[in-house]
């Protein structure tokens, strides 16, 4: 994942994707880094093997750009997401549009230019990680849980289904005519 550039006019900075993953833990509650680095080695489940080594400099980062800030609590370091954080992980927000039209094209772009060879290299990788059950959309269905009014949960599952049924019947139709072609 590429750092993130903030648009707030006194925040201009390169965040990086586990300083990212650290101010969304902190947005729900204060917590401490030992609390963080558990949450963050069982969601990535082997794949990311995060080191205090790792954890501890970029919590001091962001403390020194002003967006968590500490708390000792009976001899344990708490870190607290401060207003100047939230407003940064709001404006983050607003440019995942832009982030997922950038990966989009960038993937295309990627997959026009492969040799044949690289192509199918690729092709038996993601047919591997089918088979175990990578749920693409996962964060998606997700981030609709909790707290998000019904309108608005609505409005993207069908978004996401009609774009979804779109795909899927363009599958279709080319494992058709590929089945259908004599070679």
């Amino acid at each position: 994942m590429a750092p993130m550039k903030s648009t707030i006019p006194n925040l201009r900075f390169k965040i990086s994707p586990l300083q990212f993953l650290l101010l969304v833990q902190l947005e729900a509650s204060p917590k401490y880094g030992y609390e963080m680095l558990k949450s963050i080695k069982e969601e990535f489940e082997g794949v990311w093997e995060l080191k205090t080594g790792t954890l501890y400099p970029a919590l001091r980062s962001l403390e020194k750009r002003g967006l968590l800030e500490t708390q000792t609590q009976e001899g344990v370091d708490f870190y607290h997401i401060t207003d100047k954080g939230r407003i940064f992980l709001q404006q983050i927000g607003l440019h995942q549009e832009t982030q997922m039209r950038f990966s989009s094209r960038f993937l295309t772009a990627m997959a026009k230019w492969m040799s044949p060879e690289l192509k199918r290299h690729v092709l038996n990788s993601v047919i591997n990680l089918a088979n175990e059950d990578i749920n693409i959309l996962g964060g998606a269905i997700i981030m609709i849980n909790d707290g998000v009014d019904k309108q608005t949960k609505l409005l993207f599952l069908k978004k996401l289904q009609a774009n979804l049924s779109t795909r899927v019947t363009k599958l279709e139709d080319l494992i058709r005519e590929i089945e259908n072609n004599p070679d």
